[in-house]
Order: C-alpha cells, then structure tokens, then sequence
C-alpha cells in the first residue's frame, strides 16, 4: 500500500519544481506591488485607545490590536462566555463556553491564531520532547493580516481584531443547526464589536454576533399515512426564526505568575484534573501526568495554626440575583469555610455583592461570579471554572443558577407527557460548549435539573400531607434547597468532583435524626446529587435537605489544599498518600459519574452508587419512593386540586409520581448482575478487594420488588376518574411543550409500559446477563448463588401469573397484555437474533418459550366461554409466535 505521506512528497517536490521558474519563463517582468501596510500612526489617527494587555484601538469601522514582539509565540488563556442566549436548547445566557490556551504566531505578513495542544508533552531541551513537538498538532483558529509598519519604538503592529473574532470561530454555526437543523450561517456584515475594556493582565472583548438563515428546511414529502421523520422544532423564543443575536464576550488573559506548585492527582479522592501525556521518561507504565486543579491558596501567617489566606477565594454575587434568595445564596457557598478551618485557613473562601451601579463586568475574567438567568426550558445550575492547563491553577469561575429552580413548586406546565425519561439523558439541554473547549462535556453538572425534579415530587408529597404552599415552612423548603445546591456548584469550582456514593453512610432512620444530619449531612458530601428528605407517612420528619458539609468533603479539601511543606509536586506524594489511604473509612465513601454510569448500561454496574438515593440500603429507598409516589396518587385529588384552578398541575404531579416510581425501580434493577467496585489501593487500612458482586440476598430482594411493585397484575391500579382529569394547558404561549402534542390526553399504556420496558432492556443486556453468569465463579459464597434461570423464571411467573391459575377464570388486562408481548419479544429476540448474549440465556428463553406454550395452550383449551375476546386473541397471538419462533429455531440449528 502507498504511503499517503509518499504521495504527498512527491506532489511537494513537483509543486517546487514548477515554483522555481524563473520570473521571465513564468510570464515577464512584473513591477513590484507597492506595500499594503499603513504607518502605524496613521492607522489609529482617530482611533479610541483602549491600553491594556493587548491594546486596542476602536475607529467608526474597524477594531485594531496591538501585538508588541514579545507577544508572539508565548502563551495566553482564551475564556468564551456567551452573555446573551435563546433561553432554550442549550443556548444560555451568562453560560462560561470554552476555554483555551492560545498564542499569536508570526507568519509572513500574517498573524495566525493557534490553539495550543497541551495534552502532550516532555522536560524542555530534551530529545523525547523534539519528537513530542513533531508528534502533535496545534490548531489554527484563524488569521489575521498585518495592517501596519512596525511601532517605530515598541516595534509592534497592528492587525484588523475583526479578523479573528467578527468571525465563527466558536463554531455556533455547527452547535445551531446541529441542535434546531436549520443551516444557520455567522453574518460578519451585520455583526460587530461591543463593550471592549483592557486591563494589565487581560483583555476583555464583546461581539455582537449576528446569525441568519434564509429560510428553514421544509419537511419532506410523505405519502399520506407514512411517519413524518424526526424533526427538531425551531427555536420557539424568537421573533423571526431567520435571524439571531449573540452577544459574546471573549477573554483574552496571561498565565498566572510563577509561585503556584501543582498538586498531583490520587484516584481514591475526586478532584477535576489537569492531565498530559508526559514522555520524558519510560520508567512508569503510563506516561499520564494528572494535576488536580484547584485555587492559588497560601496562608498570609504560615507559621499560625488559624491564619486568613493572602488571597482569599472570593465569590460575588450578581446584581441579578433575587433579593429574597441571596442570602441562602450565601450561606450555602460559605459552608466551605469549615472545611478550610480545619486545615488552618479562616475565612478562605469571602462572598461579596455586586453593586447595582457596578461598572464591571460578571464576565470580566477578574471576578468569580454567582449568576442568575432565564430560559424556557432549563432548571440547572452549572459552576465551571477555568484553569492553568500546565498547572491545574483555577483562576476563574462562574456559577449560573436558573429562575425555574425556584419555579418548580408553582408550575402549571406539562412535563413528562410520555415515557419516563431521567434527568441525566443526554437529550436534555445543555450550555453550549465551543468546539475547541477543554472543558469535558461529561462533567457537566445536572444536579439542578434533576433536583428539581426531585423538590417537585417531594413538593407533591408534602402538599399532599396538608402543606401551604404559601406559607413559611414552604419558603424555609425552597431556601434550603437553594442553600445545598450553591454549595454543590462551589464545591465544583473548589476542584471537586460528583461522589455519589456518599448518600450511604446514614441510614434511612438515621436521615430522620436533625441533630446528627445537622453534624455529618444528609449524606457524606454535598457533591452527592441528594434527594429531597421526605419521612414515611406519620414518622419523624427531619431536615429536607443537606444544611452543612459532610465528612467526605472535610476530606478531600485537606486533599486539595492543605498545606505542604515540600519543594517539589512528587516531594509531597507521602504526605498525600497518608491523606489518601483513609478511602475505605465508611464515612468517606466516594464514586463518581463513571461509577454511576453517563449513559446507564453497561457501565452501571455499582447498586450502590446512583444519583438522587439515600441511606445505606438503597433497596429500601426505592421501596419506600414507591410508596410516597403511591401516597401522591390516592391524596392528588384531594390536596391538589383548588376551586378556580384548571386541572393541569394534577397531569403534572401524576407524571411526576410515575417518574419517581419508574426510576427507583429502574435503580432497583441494578443490583441484578451488580457488582460493587472500590478504589481502595494495596495496604490501605481496611481496604477492600476492588470488585464484589451484589449478595445473593440482594439480588433475591431486587428481583421480588420488580415483581410486586413494576410487574404484578395489581400494579397501576389508577382509577378512570383520575386518569380522565389530566388535562393539559388550554393555553398556548410557543413555549409549551404540550402545543405539540399529538394526544391532550394521557397516553397512559405508553407511560406504564416505558416503565417496565427500561427495567427489561436492562435486565436482558447481554452485559447484565454476562455478569449473572460470571458471578458463579465470582460470588463469595458458591453454595448461595443468584443464577440466570433464578432471572428468567422469576420474570417469566410474575409477567405471565394470570396464565399459570388453571382453575381461575382468566382476563388479561391492557397493561399486562402490553408488557407480556414485551417480554416475548424480548425472548424470541435471544432465541433467533445473533446476537452477542451468554449462550445460557439463549437456552434459558427458548426453555421459558416452551414452557409458557403449554401454560398458555392449557389456558386456551379450558374453553372458558366468560374469557374476553381480547384476551383470548392475545393468548392465540403468543402461541403463534411461539410456535413460530421454536420452528425457526430449529432450522437454524440444522445448519
């Protein structure tokens, strides 16, 4: 095969052949082109100087920076933030999207734009790192052409700023028509500077960037009947759906100066890193050098136990902010000064307000900033921060909270019309990254989105009980809320990761106790996603929501920031690995996204670490939601409804229940094939083997709850009359997502069998099923295994169960008629389909598809004249497919 390098060589060596004609055999002589380049004073004769990092001059058409010799080929931090949105879709205001590190490069009469690749590297002056700099590419984000002669002293020149930035560099374009599928396209001749402001060490710049589309896609023609494909609705908040405005504020800044020692990773603790490949030496087994990033922190006294920072963490508050929720604002984001206190630091992290008269920025790179924003389709709050990618340094951070957080209690609108869906899927909107961001998108954080829905429910359930919605235990409700999720997104720009086993540590008694939950938390970390805490009915109430740290927190800030004496980042290793070595202590329980899965199977696989449970047996959790999602639907029409009021937020606390019950059930299902997976290192105190498989028990008790509670003949038992009063919103305002709803009833078959669907997808993964069967040579106890046939069986009796009385009459109602064709599909797919499943589970199905043609055939036969019609279609139906299914079987298998 020929090289593509090759080929590429030998066009070069033509391509230079031909270029070295000589000026006559090209064509003559040519007079030389007079220079393009303007006297750097005559360039900016009327220019509005704007001095700072990079100085900028501002004419009536064009916006001029200054690049000094110097400035070349050295180092600097990008930061995008979009200031202005669409308040739907992804497309947020006050949202930080991307950060960078760049340089500016010389080239010819050309200034280029390069994005620095950091992920690679070696000890400067060695030959390991001359072969990393010919092994990784930088990119090019844009050009500039140079507009002057040199500065006849500073020696620097000018380029057009419009060049770079009047531009699509952030690739919004993409993001767009991606997200509304409309070829939205940057117009540069309706775009233009804003705000522009310089300071010594950063230059902060505002595009007003204009985004157009001559018209939208039509749908394509259908012949009637024929399913329209899917199409994305356009944006819903404009005015003109062809045309857009984006305000943009790029933040040009220095790497901060020297002094800062970075601190190296350990993944027994989570903490956002800052990683490279580091060749400079092939001792280690891997080249990945990992930083943790984290704020510039130095005691002003070192020698004094207790001493304030000479730097102090400070957070402010923006004007935006609702008065009546800045204080919880505040005391959330301050509960972070105990953990400082502990190792020495007072009054580390400081929240100021800013003036309603302020003359600065949010955005201004200078400030960290606490924001608030609206939108239509969003109830999140996201804390980012930028850091040094050479050091791990945090040097900005901007938290964004939505006004529908504190909306959720008083909406009217319809939420979760259809299937179940869950607050981490990835169809849920999120803030708009560049394309060129180093910020990962999978640590994005969507405690907000799905708190809320959790505060909602828990919200139901307490109006259910007799709460005034109005009245001050409501307000005390939403205040505390809004206190634990401050200090969740602090924690993220603290450096901290989610750890979402740390809601185990207390027991579901334990969560009732105020006086210890008001010590050691809810849970062990306020970066756990915690559910709202709502008692059994008629039981001792205690706090709603995590009011202070907890131990796992105290724990990895002395990780990040306690101060170490020691020269160098590997000189502090064994001071760190004492911290470290604690991870198996119960109270410092820790697992992150990964443990608990992004995309749900098969990376799943922990029982015990899950967004939104509570208490060390998180089975009983799960018991215990279904039965307050149960209590929400017998009291719904009691409490809920008010004279005068439409019959909309009973549609909206109906879904809400049934997607509270449908996940725990769904959580529940993990410990099916679970395996539990530790971070504990070799010799650490109490440590625990890596990888144990869920206790036979548990499993037994996962699989009965599905039975009793997702998959018995009596589950969702809702009356007519409830069902026949979940109206939608009679009114449209073009952000409704009922508008568009094919049905204005409940789709309630649909809803319920979502339910049991997800449950069965996961339990039939060939992942979940490989993992039952391995754990009969895993498990602890050989003697009490949980085996696939204990799976099969247990599903097949309890969907089947009104077919295995053969003296009762039998009816099969709508619900089980939906999911017993669901769970033959499933089935006739592992006998038939080629798929990569354990060949047990395939003769286990075609076992349970024999089995169940004579349990139904001996159902048939009985000759019942009282059995409906529908039922007995269904029963002819599955025995068809079965006998259909076991015949092709056979052929196949005759090959």
């Amino acid at each position: 095969m020929r090289s593509p390098l090759l080929s590429l060589g030998t066009a070069l060596v033509c391509s230079l052949a031909l270029s070295a004609q000589t000026p006559e055999a090209a064509g003559g002589d040519k007079k030389p082109e007079p220079p393009k380049e303007k006297p750097f004073a005559e360039l900016i004769k009327d220019a509005q100087a704007i001095p700072g990092l990079f100085p900028l001059y501002q004419t009536e058409e064009k916006v001029y920076m200054e690049l000094a010799p110097a400035q070349l080929d050295k180092m600097y931090l990008l930061s995008l933030t979009c200031e202005s949105g669409l308040g739907e879709r992804g497309f947020y205001a006050s949202q930080m999207c991307g950060e960078m590190p760049f340089l500016f490069r010389k080239s010819g009469k050309n200034i280029q734009w390069v994005l620095k690749n950091t992920g690679f590297t070696a000890r400067e002056g060695t030959p390991i790192r001359r072969a990393v700099d010919h092994s990784f590419s930088d990119s090019m984000l844009g050009l500039a052409k140079i507009e002057s002669f040199p500065h006849p002293d500073r020696k620097s020149v000018l380029i057009d700023l419009g060049a770079l930035l009047l531009t699509d560099a952030p690739l919004l374009s993409y993001a767009l028509e991606e997200e509304f599928r409309i070829p939205y396209r940057f117009d540069a001749k309706n775009s233009t500077f804003g705000k522009l402001k310089g300071f010594e060490r950063n230059t902060e710049i505002e595009t007003i960037a204009h985004y157009a589309a001559e018209r939208p896609p039509l749908p394509p023609l259908l012949p009637p009947g024929a399913p329209a494909p899917p199409m994305p609705p356009p944006p819903r908040n404009l005015p003109d759906i062809r045309s857009m405005i984006l305000h943009l504020r790029y933040s040009l800044f220095e790497l901060p100066p020297d002094g800062y020692r970075p601190r190296l990773a350990d993944d027994r603790v989570g903490h956002f890193l800052e990683q490279a490949e580091d060749f400079t030496t092939d001792i280690t087994h891997r080249p990945t050098r990992r930083y943790i990033t984290r704020w510039r922190l130095e005691k002003l006294d070192p020698r004094a136990a207790l001493s304030p920072p000479k730097q102090p963490i400070v957070y402010w508050l923006e004007n935006t902010i609702p008065l009546q929720y800045r204080d919880a604002i505040r005391d959330g984001i301050l509960l972070w000064n105990k953990a400082f206190e502990r190792i020495g630091y007072k009054d580390a992290v400081v929240v100021k307000q800013q003036p309603d008269d302020a003359d600065w920025d949010p955005a201004d790179v200078r400030y960290s900033t606490v924001r608030w924003f609206t939108c239509t389709d969003c109830s999140f709050a996201v804390g980012p921060s930028i850091t040094n990618p050479l050091t791990g340094e945090i040097l900005d951070a901007d938290i964004g909270f939505s006004e529908a957080l504190t909306r959720f209690f008083r909406r009217e609108l319809v939420e979760q019309i259809g299937p179940v869906s869950w607050s981490w899927d990835s169809e849920a909107p999120r803030p708009f990254l560049a394309p060129w961001s180093r910020r990962k998108a999978q640590y994005f954080c969507d405690l907000a989105e799905g708190a809320t829905r959790d505060a909602q429910f828990a919200f139901d359930v307490l109006l259910a009980r007799g709460l005034d919605p109005e009245g001050p235990e409501a307000d005390k409700f939403v205040r505390d809320f809004l206190k634990e999720i401050a200090a969740h997104e602090v924690g993220h720009t603290l450096g901290l990761r989610h750890n979402f086993r740390a809601s185990t540590i207390h027991t579901l008694e334990q969560a009732q106790n105020p006086e210890l939950t008001a010590r050691e938390g809810l849970t062990g970390s306020v970066m756990d996603y915690i559910p709202s805490n709502i008692a059994r009915r008629g039981a001792k109430q205690g706090e709603y929501h995590q009011s202070t740290l907890g131990p796992y927190d105290y724990w990895a800030i002395e990780y990040a920031y306690k101060p170490i004496d020691a020269p160098t980042p590997e000189a502090e290793l064994p001071e760190l690995r004492k911290i470290a070595a604690r991870s198996a202590e119960p109270l410092l329980a820790y697992a992150t996204d990964e443990d608990a899965g992004i995309n749900r199977v098969p990376l799943d696989m922990d029982p015990t670490v899950n967004r939104f449970d509570l208490g060390s047996d998180p089975l009983a959790y799960y018991a215990h939601r279904v039965k307050l999602a149960q209590e929400v639907w017998d009291r719904m029409e009691e409490k809920l409804e008010r004279p005068g009021e439409g019959y909309q937020v009973l549609r909206r606390s109906f879904a809400s229940a049934l997607s509270q019950a449908g996940r725990s059930l769904y959580l529940a299902s993990k410990y099916i094939g679970g395996v539990a997976q530790y971070r504990d290192h070799v010799g650490d105190p109490g440590g625990r083997i890596p990888l144990q498989p869920a206790p036979t028990a548990k499993q037994k008790e996962a699989l009965q709850l599905l039975r009793s509670d997702l998959f018995d003949p009596q589950a969702f038992s809702f009356s007519p009359r409830l069902l026949n009063k979940l109206n939608t919103e009679r009114f449209s305002d073009f952000t409704d997502p009922a508008a568009g709803l094919r049905r204005n009833d409940v789709p309630i078959h649909a809803m319920v069998l979502g339910l049991q669907k997800s449950v069965l997808d996961r339990l039939y993964h060939p992942v979940v099923m490989a993992r039952v069967l391995d754990s009969e040579v895993k498990a602890a106890s050989p003697a009490d295994l949980f085996h696939l046939s204990d799976l099969f069986q247990g599903l097949q009796d309890s969907i089947w169960a009104e077919t295995a009385s053969p003296n009762a009459p039998l009816a099969i109602n709508s619900y089980r008629r939906s999911l017993q064709r669901e769970h033959l599909r499933k089935l006739i797919g592992l006998v038939l389909r080629e798929a990569a499943v354990p060949e047990d589970s395939r003769t286990l199905a075609r076992q349970g598809l024999t089995a169940l043609r004579a349990q139904l055939q001996t159902a048939l036969a009985k000759g019942d004249k009282k059995m409906p019609g529908d039922t007995r279609a269904h029963v002819a139906e599955s025995i068809a497919r079965i006998d259909e299914t076991l015949k092709a079987n056979m052929q196949r298998m005759a090959f």
